[in-house]
């Protein structure tokens, strides 16, 4: 699923925002929540992918206590651009990465691309940053 597919973005407010936030609500099937972790963790290979962009700043993986099928994914990037080029770039380990997503996922959604306000300047538990 493409981000820039779901959403129109106004040229103007991209180029405003310094941080963006694309925000993504996925239900994954029962008993795939430990694969869907390892695949989106902060070790994880889809994690792992995004920080190989220079847009890349990190991610938030929240899962719902009262509904542990659902998460929320927050990627912070620093340009949009440079994200869907990111990802045409490396098109082939995209789609393999989508392929393993879509035997967990019942249903994912994009939620929006939001202009991040109080970005961190730390590294916590749910905020994965680029090393390096």
């Amino acid at each position: 699923m493409r981000l820039l597919h779901c959403f129109r973005i106004h040229a103007s407010a991209e180029k405003e925002a310094l941080v963006v936030a694309v925000v993504w609500h996925i239900e994954i099937a029962p008993e795939a929540g430990d694969a869907f972790e390892r695949l989106y963790g902060a070790d994880g290979e889809w994690t792992a992918l995004s920080r190989r962009s220079r847009s890349f700043l990190g991610s938030s993986f929240l899962k719902d206590l009262a509904h542990p099928e659902r998460y929320l994914l927050i990627e912070y990037w620093s340009e949009m651009l440079v994200y869907e080029k990111h990802l045409a770039d490396l098109g082939a380990e995209v789609q393999s990465l989508e392929e393993e997503r879509a035997r967990l996922v019942v249903r994912m959604e994009a939620m929006g691309v939001f202009s991040a306000l109080d970005v961190p300047d730390r590294v916590g538990p749910t905020w994965s940053r680029r090393s390096g």
